[in-house]
């Protein structure tokens, strides 16, 4: 009678250790697709802006290098595909023929904001200004305006937010085998350890600043908050709440960028102090061209865990975690991007059985439709060596295999709601799917979750 109560008890905890595993890993997934997302949708409405007529060959000029429309459309074509150089040069050949043309004018003036070129911009769009222009351009004109007066401000905040509901076929990762092992003795699920789906109401809001220090080189000091409230409906054990704050700075040497940050990170279950976290990142970025980058990221941090009603084992979780991740990012062609990264992992815990190993290799697909609509893609395959066998569950060592595939669609909510006011205007909708397998050398671990959600998501800058 004491084995079986001591067996049952240990499937307990370790059904509750395998469903806060899952929980965790959330916010810093939550958090990466929410940044995907906004990049995404500023990538898709920039576009849009530039995506009129069919594109145009350097060939096709030469056969008719006078011809004002086609000129103007290769100008087109080049911002698209990354060459905003290329486009301006292109643009003042067509003012030198036509200076009196209002729309390829506020074009030029687009290109040399998009180049930095802050002054010429500005004396390009205020020149405009005193012309008898239609109301649309005078609106376009006014907003870029806008943006040049921001872009010079030697302090600039952004402030974005993201609300989802979202649905969980398996939201407490109960196997799919419907049996835990505990010391090697088979237990069947029941009750909370069966398999159970969920809603979750789902809020994060980021807040972050970035400041030019004035050198030649446009170094600058930037810095971040991210807050995040998960709210299961059924299940409040599952519950999350997380912060996380950067601080660093963005060095200038082009074509590379390097980023050295420190971290810190909270997450609480069940409103329980779960994981507190401290480190520091380095990340670089090199364009090796207009359309294809190389980058890496090194990441060091102390995890602290500690023991909840839902973890009664968490502090033997506690340590060093090690992870090097390097990948590449292509423009295919206007529309599409992809990237691809490979991940590396090593974790250090206290007690050798927690301590694994890691590798992950991943792809995004970025797709742009007209209209700012755009679909993200993504799909990921990881695998997880632990260091020892824990005893408590099996005398096997345990393994991973995961998979993991994704989809993101994303459009304007002025795109769904034509009459909206100025304020819901840069609103984005997303719908988004999520299958994910794992499987293990230990049943425990063996499990599928299909996810759905829908969210809303807005950023300001000021």
């Amino acid at each position: 009678m004491v084995i079986v109560g001591a067996t049952v008890f240990a499937s307990t905890v370790h059904a509750q250790q395998s469903d806060t595993e899952s929980r965790e890993s959330d916010v810093r997934e939550l958090i990466e697709t929410q940044r995907d997302v906004e990049r995404t949708a500023q990538d898709a409405l920039d576009l849009e802006a530039f995506s009129k007529g069919p594109p145009v060959t350097f060939e096709q000029v030469l056969e008719d290098p006078d011809n004002i429309e086609l000129n103007v459309r290769y100008a087109l074509t080049q911002i698209r595909e990354g060459n905003v150089r290329g486009a301006g040069a292109t643009l003042e050949r067509v003012l030198l023929i036509r200076p009196d043309l209002a729309v390829i004018r506020v074009l030029f003036a687009i290109v040399l904001f998009r180049l930095d070129n802050l002054d010429e911009a500005e004396r390009e769009l205020l020149a405009l200004q005193e012309l008898d222009l239609e109301p649309a351009l005078r609106s376009q004109i006014g907003q870029y305006l806008d943006q040049i007066a921001s872009r010079r401000k030697k302090t600039i905040f952004t402030f974005a937010m993201n609300f989802a509901t979202q649905y969980d076929w398996n939201r407490n990762a109960s196997p799919k085998s419907e049996i835990r092992l505990a010391a090697d003795l088979p237990t069947r699920t029941t009750g909370s350890s069966a398999r159970q789906d969920d809603v979750s109401m789902n809020a994060l809001a980021q807040l972050s600043f970035e400041h030019d220090l004035g050198l030649q080189k446009q170094h600058k000091m930037l810095g971040g908050l991210v807050f995040y409230q998960g709210e299961q409906v059924q299940q409040d054990d599952l519950d999350l709440g997380a912060i996380t704050a950067d601080f660093g700075y963005e060095l200038d040497f082009a074509p590379a960028t390097v980023t050295p940050r420190i971290l810190y990170e909270r997450v609480d279950l069940s409103r329980e102090k779960y994981l507190t976290s401290v480190g520091a990142t380095l990340d670089w970025v090199y364009a090796l061209s207009n359309t294809w980058s190389v980058f890496g990221t090194g990441t060091i941090k102390y995890q602290s865990y500690n023991n909840i009603t839902s973890s009664l084992t968490a502090t033997e979780r506690s340590g060093r975690d090690y992870e090097v991740e390097i990948g590449t990012s292509q423009i295919l062609t206007p529309h599409q991007r992809l990237r691809f990264t490979y991940t590396l992992t090593r974790n250090i815990a206290a007690r050798s059985y927690n301590s694994y190993e890691g590798q992950e290799v991943g792809m995004t697909h970025t797709m742009l439709f007209g209209g700012g609509d755009f679909l993200l893609t993504s799909f990921t395959v990881n695998h997880d060596l632990y260091d020892d066998r824990d005893p408590s569950i099996s005398a096997q060592t345990r393994h991973d295999w995961g998979g993991r595939a994704r989809m993101t669609y994303g459009i304007p909510w002025s795109g769904i709601f034509t009459n909206v006011g100025e304020f819901w205007k840069p609103f984005t909708f997303t719908v988004g799917g999520e299958a994910y397998r794992q499987v293990s050398s230990l049943t425990n671990y063996t499990y599928n979750n299909y996810r759905l959600s829908i969210g809303l998501n807005r950023r300001w800058t000021f």
